[in-house]
This record gives C-alpha cells, structure tokens and sequence, in this order.
C-alpha cells in the first residue's frame, strides 16, 4: 500500500479486555504516538459466569441430557473486541485516518477479522502482535516493524 507522507496514521492494540488506540503524530521510522482512546474491561474467569451445573433437556424417549456451558468468558472477550472493531469501523468510515496498524494475537484477530468493514479494510495493516500491556517505546518499535515488514 502507496502511503502519502502526510497521511493520518493511527495504530490500535487490542486484546480480549483492553484496547489502546493512538494517533502517530511522527513519522513511520520516528513514531510518536499519541493517545487517542483506551477502553477496558472486567472479565473474570469462565467459571464465575456461569452456574455450578449445566442445564438438562429431556429427549425423546424419556432421556435426559446435559447441556454445555456456554463460555461467558470468551463469549466477553469476543464481544468487547467486536465493539472495538464497530468503533475502528465508525472512524475508518468518517476519514479519521488514512492507514491504521491492528497489533492483536492471532485469537483476537481472527475475532475481529468477519467484522471488518470495507473502509476499515482499504486502510488496515494487521499484525499478529500481543503489545497492549507494553510500554509505548515498546509499541512504537512494533509499529516500525510492523510497517516495514
């Protein structure tokens, strides 16, 4: 992808509870990110979303059977990163920036990827990254990378 030198770069790392969105006020080999937005969640484990044991359903025949538990955690995760993506998807729709550089682990990607929209996708740079919990030094040298890759 051709990039003008003046082009609006915004970089977004995210997992299944935190996201961290910046604005690139520098160049690509000498980044500057600055803080756009950061949002977060509470998300206990799996076993505090659901109840001590699953459900039963009668079949035909007179059998019962268990049903499975629905994953709350993941299903929470799975969630938060989709509402993420829709907010991604409301920028990339109002021209807030010109290229956006994703850095996620490949679960949250693979998440987010069927809720991509099509101005989402014509801007996006995707990196199988788990940075969220770093230091930005250390996000902006993913971010160098992650351009000349």
């Amino acid at each position: 992808m051709s990039t003008p030198i003046d082009a609006i770069t915004w970089v977004a790392a995210l997992d299944g509870g935190k996201a961290l969105i910046w604005r690139n006020e520098g160049f690509d080999d000498q980044p500057n990110l600055q803080l756009v937005d950061q949002d977060s969640q509470h998300n206990p484990p799996a076993r505090d979303h659901s109840s001590d044991r699953p459900g039963r359903v009668f079949k035909t025949g007179g059998n019962r059977a268990a049903m499975e538990h629905t994953d709350g955690h993941r299903q929470a995760e799975h969630d938060f990163v989709q509402s993420v993506i829709a907010q991604l998807n409301r920028e990339a729709g109002k021209g807030s920036f010109d290229r956006l550089v994703l850095l996620a682990p490949a679960p949250v990607l693979g998440a987010a990827r069927p809720h991509y929209s099509e101005a989402l996708k014509k801007t996006l740079i995707e990196r199988e990254r788990d940075v969220v919990n770093q230091s930005t030094d250390k996000i902006e040298a993913q971010f160098v990378a992650a351009l000349t890759e």
